[in-house]
């Protein structure tokens, strides 16, 4: 196990620029890259910050300056992206995480390094579980802190409040529970019941939030990016201010789209969620099915609040089908955690609720019903 900890503010490389960047270093945003470095040498690999930036340069590892972190097995053939999960606005899938570090994987977590107003986002290495609590290894250093999830992060609350998005890597395929479609049973106990799951296999194919095999959908690398009427900055252009954790449809040919994201001047034609559509700027979003990440930066303006009705997938491998029942017939697809799903029930007052469905429908414009204990509302 070579070369762990490292520490992204280490004077040999902090002034090192990141990937295809122009101002940023590994001191000042390389939180991610370093997490990935120790990533890869807990797997075998002997590498630090600098020489990891180097090589991931070499293989198209960056959009810019953030990391395309689905490329780390280019640098370290051992090493697997094996699953994606933003948790950004709905609680952390913690029965993953265990469940991976159970398995030998390690989770990297972005979180919020400090209590002031906002989110400034950091990456962080989770290698063990610790009762309530996780050890960490964390690329800044920052000795005198402690070194576990909540003893240095708890002022977020919970880990399941605290972590904001989770990349899990490992060696080969991770056995994940899923969730299981039939509700809990009623008990007159007053023990809580963990829930009942069965299991999954998750691999590098099946790390989409969306599970849309012929559209491209990206999502913004950047707080409060503007979806615009026009695709220029004009005055008078805004439609609204999106989330990082929105979802967007491309309503272009994906070989075209592809190659303007991350390109400067350039400009995509997207649909949110609620149908909104509009364009923006390429250069920042990311294709959610092999997305770039950095950090996230302050910005002026907040994100509009949604008008309609959104909610979110909280299990893994949620069945999405074209009746509410459960037969092999009316299976749509599997949704993975944290999925975008608009509303068009009638009844919303079923989310939720155990052994109740609701009527949903997909970026992609598909709809059908999901179990409704297995969602929550997008804040």
């Amino acid at each position: 196990m070579a070369n762990i900890p490292l520490y992204q503010n280490d004077p040999r490389w902090k002034d090192t620029v990141m990937g295809f960047g122009s101002t940023e270093t590994i001191g000042n945003l390389g939180c991610l890259l370093t997490s990935l470095t120790m990533v890869g040498n807990y797997y075998g690999g002997n590498e630090t910050p600098v020489t990891f930036n180097s090589k991931m340069k070499q293989v198209e590892g960056f959009q810019g300056p953030w990391v395309r972190a689905y490329k780390i097995s280019s640098v370290f053939p051992n090493v697997k992206y094996q699953k994606r999960a933003r948790s950004t606005d709905q609680k952390a899938p913690i029965d993953l995480i265990d469940a991976a570090l159970k398995a030998g994987s390690l989770p990297v977590v972005q979180v919020d390094y400090s209590p002031a107003a906002g989110v400034q986002s950091h990456w962080i290495v989770l290698y063990k579980k610790q009762g309530d609590d996780y050890l960490m290894w964390d690329p800044y250093n920052s000795p005198e802190k402690p070194n576990t999830l909540n003893g240095r992060f708890g002022f977020g609350g919970t880990p399941t409040e605290i972590i904001q998005d989770t990349i899990i890597f490992g060696k080969g395929d991770l056995v994940l529970p899923t969730a299981e479609e039939a509700p809990p049973k009623k008990t007159t106990s007053t023990k809580k019941q963990a829930p009942r799951t069965t299991t999954q296999t998750s691999t590098a194919t099946t790390t989409s939030s969306t599970s849309s095999s012929d559209k491209l959908v990206v999502e913004p690398t950047v707080s409060s990016l503007t979806l615009r009427r026009q695709p220029s900055t004009a005055g008078g252009s805004v439609i609204k201010y999106l989330k990082r954790t929105d979802d967007l449809l491309v309503l272009e040919a994906s070989t075209t789209a592809k190659s303007k994201i991350g390109q400067r001047n350039q400009w995509l034609k997207v649909k949110d969620i609620e149908g909104n559509e509009g364009y923006v700027a390429a250069w920042y979003v990311t294709p959610s099915d092999d997305p770039a990440f950095g950090v996230q930066e302050a910005t002026e303006n907040k994100p509009t609040p949604t008008s309609q009705l959104v909610v979110k997938t909280t299990g893994n491998g949620v069945s999405l089908r074209t009746q509410p029942r459960i037969s092999n017939q009316t299976l749509i697809k599997y949704l993975p955690f944290g999925t975008e799903l608009k509303v068009i029930d009638k009844d919303p007052s079923k989310i939720g609720k155990s052994g109740q469905w609701l009527n949903v429908q997909t970026i992609d414009g598909r709809s059908g019903y999901i179990a409704a204990w297995y969602v929550v509302r997008k804040r």
